[in-house]
């Protein structure tokens, strides 16, 4: 009877060990504002974005505010570029209002173009690297009147982590290696109560 609870217990510790661990959302933040312009710009607008994939990477969603710009807002988007530079529209919001926008952008509505990603992983790549930017564009400033850079070693971004709820899939070699850890230690575990049973019998 021992022997049979042991297995069992072991068996189910290994079922949750080798389960899949729950994705979280990420949650990117950036300031935007005309210092972060390529060449800068002296505005007095300034807003502040968040930026999040979704937990299944299929969507990427936005909050977008800001104040005081030198008109109405003309377009808004995620480029792809680093801080120091001009790129294509790799995200473009559907609408941008005169303090803000949010809205949602789907991997299936990702067509690519030229100078940017091939495919959706790349774009979610780019986001994560920091190797994209907000923007926010006006009749006076067509190219981009304030603008901020996602994620980043840079300081200009930053990403939420999970809650205490939330555990984020253990990816490459890394996850492999912790789950075979587990095992082994069960399969330790299982070794000695076995060990044990037996001796009590003895």
């Amino acid at each position: 009877m021992r022997r049979r609870w042991s297995a069992v217990l072991v068996a189910g510790m290994l079922s949750l060990a080798l389960a899949p661990a729950v994705l979280a959302a990420e949650t990117l933040t950036t300031e935007l504002s005309g210092d972060n312009a390529v060449p800068p710009i002296e505005v007095d607008g300034s807003g502040e974005a968040t930026v999040t994939i979704s937990d299944d990477e299929q969507t990427v969603t936005w909050d977008v505010s800001y104040s005081d710009l030198t008109g109405a807002p003309a377009a808004g988007h995620i480029h792809l570029g680093a801080a120091d530079a001009n790129g294509p529209v790799m995200i473009p919001f559907a609408e941008v209002t005169e303090s803000g926008t949010t809205g949602s952008f789907a991997a299936a509505d990702y067509a690519g173009g030229e100078g940017l990603p091939d495919d959706w992983d790349g774009v979610l790549d780019a986001i994560r690297d920091g190797n994209s930017y907000v923007n926010i564009h006006t009749e006076a400033n067509p190219g981009g009147e304030i603008r901020g850079q996602l994620a980043g070693d840079d300081g200009a971004g930053a990403t939420t982590p999970p809650t205490d709820t939330e555990a984020i899939a253990p990816t490459g070699t890394g996850g492999s290696s912790t789950a075979v850890l587990l095992v082994a230690l069960m399969l330790g575990a299982l070794a000695g109560l076995t060990r044990f049973a037996v001796a009590r019998r003895r």
